[in-house]
């Protein structure tokens, strides 16, 4: 919805004019002797509660307040509303959890089937638009390889963290202007994770196993996004596949996840470029064993309102409280894909997501 720069002004008047009626009627009904007088007041009171909170939540949308505003932002309100339950620990996986089961379940097939045959690699190919976060979904499904299959041994498990929040880089795919460069920007970064000796070497350590790494698995995570994809990085990730198949078994099991961006994947209608990387990367996993896992699609209005639930909080009235101030501010296109089709891109959910985490952490 459209709003002149006078009618701004108009609501941002009305809502001083009713928080001022709303302070002056609770001292009012702080002194109030007369049991219908507070009576008639309580009523008055919610009357305005339910007046400034829809106030609020226009004007958010009309300066695009996003779910990760300050903290006396109306969604940090409604967020602090909720009852969390005091078991539940919000850790980093609640930053990217909101519900995607064919994909996660996807996931866990392959991986089970891959345990079962003992294969000592294990490629996943995450293709999706940025909108739809797909990095996102690399680091969900290494946290719950952490706590499903390791019980939360994360000495069991390498990855690579932002020391400032703990959560799993995604890096930069190492690549070169050729194959040959390829190969030895991926070695050097092997070497360089696990801090190699000079003595000691890329080619050796998959061969030998020496220096043994205490670790049962190691997760890698690339990103790459379609405008930098040339035709050898298919070349590049089959030598990477063949590199790691039959490693020495004192090499620990890799879990290479490789995030490519590719614009408007969910919408379904793909430029011929785009639809030539998606073909590339199915043929890869066909041929080896690999699994692709795409596209991601936009999430489920009713996804995001059962992992409001599943935190602890049974009262439909203060999960919809959430999520009126968390639609209202939304981007227009977004609040329009969710009036067609009560749909959500990731992006927008997992700024809620980090709101809850803040303040369920505080």
């Amino acid at each position: 919805m459209f709003y002149t720069p006078e009618e701004i002004q108009g609501f941002e008047a009305q809502l001083e004019l009713l928080i001022r009626k709303l302070n002056f009627l609770k001292k009012e009904r702080e002194i109030a002797i007369d049991a219908n007088a507070k009576f008639s007041m309580d009523e008055e009171i919610g009357q305005l509660e339910g007046q400034i909170r829809e106030l609020k939540a226009t004007l958010s949308g009309v300066h695009n307040v996003t779910p990760a505003g300050g903290q006396g932002s109306l969604l940090d309100d409604a967020a602090r509303a909720l009852n969390i339950d005091e078991d539940e620990e919000i850790g980093l996986l609640h930053l990217v959890n909101v519900d995607r089961k064919e994909m996660r379940g996807k996931f866990w097939d392959a991986f089970d089937e891959k345990e079962e045959k003992k294969q000592e690699f294990q490629f996943y190919f995450i293709s999706a638009c940025p909108t739809q976060m797909p990095p996102s979904f690399a680091e969900r499904m290494v946290y719950e390889l952490l706590s499903e299959e390791l019980d939360g041994d994360s000495d069991a498990l390498h990855i690579m963290v932002h020391e400032d929040t703990g959560r799993l880089r995604i890096q930069d795919l190492p690549v070169g202007r050729n194959l040959r460069k390829c190969q030895q920007r991926f070695k050097e970064y092997v070497q360089e994770r696990f801090r190699f000796a000079d003595t000691q070497s890329f080619d050796a350590f998959i061969e030998t196993g020496v220096p043994k790494l205490p670790y049962d698995y190691v997760a890698v995570a690339f990103e790459i996004n379609e405008r930098n994809w040339e035709s050898i990085l298919l070349e590049y990730l089959q030598w990477m596949i063949d590199t790691f198949r039959c490693p020495h078994q004192d090499v620990p099991t890799f879990l290479f996840f490789f995030v490519v961006y590719i614009e408007h994947q969910h919408l379904g209608k793909l430029a011929p470029a785009q639809k030539a990387i998606i073909d590339g990367l199915a043929g890869l996993s066909q041929r080896n064993e690999a699994s692709l896992l795409t596209p991601l699609l936009p999430v489920e209005e009713g996804d995001l309102r059962a992992w409001l639930m599943d935190l602890g909080e049974r009262n439909p009235n203060k999960v919809q409280q959430v999520m009126d101030v968390f639609l209202s501010g939304l981007r227009e296109q977004d609040q329009q894909l969710y009036r067609e089709k009560q749909l959500l891109n990731m992006k927008d959910v997992e700024e809620l997501q980090a709101v809850i985490y803040r303040i369920a952490n505080e």
